[in-house]
């Protein structure tokens, strides 16, 4: 019984010490990158969301804002996680109208790609796709935010996420992969302290 709380209690301390969990990324197979679609619960200003993003890592890839450089990347986006709401909801992109990219591989390039929706871009801000299906500009359509650029204002830009891209190689391992793996191994080595002082007869 003693043998089972420790590896229940260990278990248990390991989950509380990972953060918690964005859900699971999806492969597109195209371009073997996997990517992910963050609500944030907090401040989701354009470059809280790059930071969070770029200090993501999935599967030993490095995360960033996506980049999206075709028409199918962009559908493969929209048909993966669309919300399915009626309102007008952006997630941020890794460009800038005019400038192009600012982020991932792409960054510092113009875009090879575009899909923006009506009038876009008319503000000069930073890039959302829009994965509702009210607003100005069509569902899997791109608008850029205005008045202080990168901070969303509401209802003229709702954004209210992220699009996280996962590719190339990051030798650094996962925090909190590493941070449950040391945990585990820290209640094994008492478990197994603990069985050797039992198997120790009593001298006296």
């Amino acid at each position: 019984m003693k043998k089972l709380f420790l590896l229940i209690f260990t278990f248990v301390i390991g989950l509380i010490l990972v953060p918690s969990a964005k859900a699971i990324p999806v492969l597109w197979v195209d371009n073997s990158h996997y990517y992910d679609f963050v609500m944030p619960t907090s401040t989701n200003d354009w470059f809280s969301a790059k930071t969070n993003a770029d200090s993501s890592i999935y599967l030993g890839l490095s995360g960033h804002l996506a980049t999206i450089t075709s028409a199918n990347e962009n559908n493969f986006l929209i048909s993966t996680f669309a919300t399915g709401s009626d309102s007008f909801q952006g997630a941020w992109l890794g460009g800038k109208a005019p400038e192009g990219w600012l982020d991932g591989p792409e960054n510092g390039y113009v875009f090879s790609y575009i899909n923006w929706g009506g009038i876009e871009p008319n503000n000069a801000g930073y890039a959302y796709m829009n994965v509702g299906t009210g607003g100005p500009v069509s569902v899997g359509q791109w608008a850029d935010d205005s008045e202080i650029q990168g901070f969303p204002a509401n209802p003229g830009d709702p954004v209210i996420g992220y699009f996280i891209e996962y590719e190339g190689n990051n030798a650094i391992p996962e925090p909190a992969t590493m941070l449950l793996f040391g945990t585990g191994l820290a209640g094994i080595f008492l478990r197994k302290r603990k069985d050797a002082c039992d198997t120790i007869p009593d001298s006296k």
